[in-house]
């Protein structure tokens, strides 16, 4: 498992950061469940 993560960390880490540009520059369709955003990722904003 090591190994794997090893090799294919990178990989993960860059679709993380992908997948939580997109969250954090669209809204949630049903307002009762819009999450609060942390810090850090207010700064992925595009607008």
């Amino acid at each position: 498992m090591k190994k794997f993560l090893k090799k294919y960390g990178h990989v993960f880490a860059a679709l993380a950061l992908v997948f939580t540009t997109l969250t954090v520059n669209s809204a949630c369709s049903f307002v009762i469940h819009q999450e609060k955003l942390p810090e850090g990722a207010k700064t992925l904003r595009k607008f």
